[in-house]
């Protein structure tokens, strides 16, 4: 597995309609991401910065994304600059002995 954590500033911040409309459909995007296990994203306001937090299921799927349509999306975006990625190795030991959520939702639990 992979960690991809993703940092960048922003001008608007969560509250504004727009915002929250370009991320809703950006949400519905990402989802379908080949080998995305989840997404977790983040924000602070008042300091004008948002970050995502993903697991892939491996390094190639993590880095198509990240350097590829995730940083020409989020580049995209009114008000976005200084945009970050960092890839991580997981180590799933530990993870899983602090309850880390290591594995993909089962589907069929709707």
């Amino acid at each position: 597995m992979k960690f991809l954590q993703v940092n960048y500033a922003r001008t608007l911040g969560s509250a504004d309609p727009a915002q929250r409309e370009r991320n809703r459909l950006a949400a519905e995007h990402i989802s379908e991401v080949p080998g995305l296990i989840w997404k977790i994203w983040g924000s602070d306001d008042e300091r004008g910065q948002a970050a995502g937090l993903y697991l892939f299921l491996d390094e190639t799927s993590a880095r198509a994304w990240g350097e590829g349509p995730m940083r020409t999306s989020l580049a995209a975006m009114p008000g976005v600059s200084d945009i970050r990625a960092s890839y991580f190795d997981v180590d799933e030991a530990l993870s899983a002995r602090t309850r880390g959520p290591l594995s993909a939702p089962d589907a069929t639990a709707q």
